[in-house]
């Protein structure tokens, strides 16, 4: 059902207002997982709820993907550590829906606020809220609702009344029911949610059906202090590493090394801050060279898996991720200088980062420095590659506080430049391609050759790239040596063959025209050099215009990502 109602809140977003109505709103929250923004309903577990249970009754990722339903949950609930012991009364998020950034107004704020009945029976909201109940011996209407909602007679009692009527339509006599069958039993609990009061109709009694074809959005605004991905910055040099490098630093208290043949070793993390990195082996950090007094060899003694990183007052968080980095080398796949990649429907996407840390499930965090805010990577991309198993982090020089934070701006590209081509056959083809990038398409232009001593009349397709550049394209129509006559005797005679792909047939006309193009054009997701930068090599022609405007002519399925980086560098695309 909300699978049903989102797919119908995506489509209307920009659709003018409904007529006000006894519609049902919920607010739901939006978490950031591994690159999506996850549509959640918060939800407290009640008396008789198991996960599974839970699971059936909500959403649509976990029907698509059971599996990735379950890595969403336990990754936005990491307080349940056992998914088949909840108990009554925890609080938990329930993933709902994968959403690209942006795609709800008020997404942003962290909390939407959609309609929970819309295109739906008052029944099934009530069904939601009821426990399944076998009538037993005995049992009568009125004793069950009493049981439940209070004394017979009572306001109360003719509430659940109506709440049993409104889950159990199937029951059109209240005086007879009878053993072994199943009916609903309301949860009295029911008629303390805040949107209970819109199930009701003018005269007290429920509504019967609430049917709305345009479903209203209202985006609740900015919570304060709210962020879906970044949290609140690092304080000091030390956890804006620790934030880049995604490890756990330990700053306070007192940590215990055990030494042979001694007491434990003690170590004042006021002093000297410890980073878990996920290994064996620990960061201890310095700035005088010893850790409590001891040298790092004497250190290594007794504790091998210390790694000593120093640094200074002018250190900033590049120079130490380094350092951690150069501690780190031949240490669970830590690398400088090497890069993290993927292919995507034919999009080869590849990261050049300056340090790679492999983390869990063959995913892969890049670390970036930059020169400038102006450098970082656009937050489409960033999102697309987290989704793609790579974390990419960005750092500024000097004092920088980690991790550069895309701004609240950073949006989808407002205006895309792509033209879609729907053709039914290789001449449709070449027209709408002509049109796209402006060039005239004329079909079965009368033409005439000389053959065997006499004048001959034909026709072919006239095709003008403007600067006295044309071509006759042939799709099977002449045969024999009446090709070789038209190519002596006109201009340029390309033949389509019925085999070839459109990828083929654009190759052969900008040929054929003299056109100058790239092959396989790659593009930088970042304005900043090549050498730590992410690169998106796109199956296709790039092809620049007299104008100095350039054509991406390309058959893959390109992710809004890319697109978005080709439309802010306006460049046009052209798909099939």
């Amino acid at each position: 059902l909300l699978a049903a109602i989102l797919l119908v809140v995506i489509l209307l977003q920009h659709a003018q207002p409904a007529r006000a109505s006894s519609l049902i709103y919920k607010d739901y929250i939006i978490r950031y997982d591994r690159g999506w923004d996850i549509l959640c309903e918060p939800y407290v577990v009640e008396k008789n709820d198991w996960v599974l249970k839970i699971f059936r009754q909500k959403g649509e990722i976990a029907h698509a993907d059971f599996r990735d339903f379950l890595g969403i949950f336990q990754r936005l609930n990491p307080h349940i550590k056992d998914i088949n012991m909840i108990r009554p009364g925890q609080t938990i998020d329930i993933p709902l829906r994968k959403l690209e950034h942006g795609s709800l107004p008020g997404q942003a704020s962290g909390v939407v606020t959609i309609p929970f009945v819309a295109l739906s029976k008052v029944t099934d909201v009530v069904q939601t809220h009821s426990e399944h109940y076998q009538v037993r011996r005995g049992d009568t209407v009125s004793q069950l609702i009493a049981r439940h909602y209070g004394r017979f007679g009572s306001n109360a009692y003719r509430e659940g009344i109506k709440l049993f009527q409104a889950a159990n339509p199937q029951i059109t006599n209240l005086d007879v029911i009878y053993a072994g069958q199943k009916i609903y039993l309301p949860d009295p609990g029911i008629r303390d949610q805040s949107w209970y009061a819109d199930l009701r109709d003018k005269k007290g009694g429920l509504e019967k059906a609430h049917v709305q074809t345009q479903v209203p959005i209202k985006p609740l605004p900015a919570l304060r202090g709210s962020s879906l991905q970044n949290a609140e910055q690092p304080k000091d040099k030390l956890n804006a590493v620790a934030d880049t490098v995604g490890g756990s630093l330990q700053d306070k208290g007192t940590y215990y090394v055990p030494r042979p043949g001694g007491e434990d070793f003690e170590i004042d993390l006021s002093r000297n801050p410890v980073l878990d990195m996920g290994t064996p082996d620990k960061i201890v950090f310095t700035q005088d060279g010893k850790v409590m007094g001891e040298d790092p060899e004497s250190l290594h003694a007794f504790w091998p898996e210390a790694k000593v990183v120093a640094y200074n007052e002018g250190s900033g968080v590049p120079d130490i991720v380094g350092s951690v980095f150069n501690a780190m080398q031949g240490s669970g796949g830590f690398e400088e200088g090497s890069e993290a990649g993927f292919s995507d429907q034919g999009v080869q996407v590849v990261v050049h980062a300056k340090w790679v840390k492999p983390e869990s499930d063959q995913r892969r965090l890049c670390i970036v420095p930059i020169a400038s805010r102006e450098e970082k990577t656009p937050e489409s991309m960033r999102r697309y590659l987290e989704q793609n198993g790579i974390v990419l982090k960005e750092i500024l020089p000097g004092d920088g506080s980690g991790p550069v934070a895309p701004p609240a701006e950073s949006q989808r590209h407002p205006v895309k430049n792509v033209f879609a081509l729907a053709s039914s056959s290789q001449k449709d083809f070449v027209r709408e391609l002509a049109h796209s990038l402006g060039f005239t398409f004329a079909p079965d232009v009368s033409i005439s050759f000389p053959y065997a001593g006499i004048q001959v009349k034909a026709y072919a397709n006239l095709l003008s790239a403007g600067q006295g550049r044309e071509i006759l394209i042939d799709f099977g129509d002449l045969y024999g040596d009446a090709v070789q006559a038209i190519r002596k005797s006109g201009p340029h005679l390309v033949q389509i063959r019925a085999e070839e792909d459109y990828n083929t047939i654009v190759h052969k006309l900008f040929e054929a025209l003299g056109l100058s193009y790239v092959d396989n054009p790659t593009f930088f997701a970042a304005r900043r050099p090549a050498e730590f930068n992410t690169a998106i090599t796109v199956p296709g022609i790039l092809f620049t215009k007299p104008e100095n405007r350039q054509v991406l002519l390309s058959a893959a399925d390109l992710h809004p990502a890319v697109t978005d980086l080709l439309s802010a560098a306006t460049v046009d695309v052209v798909l099939w």
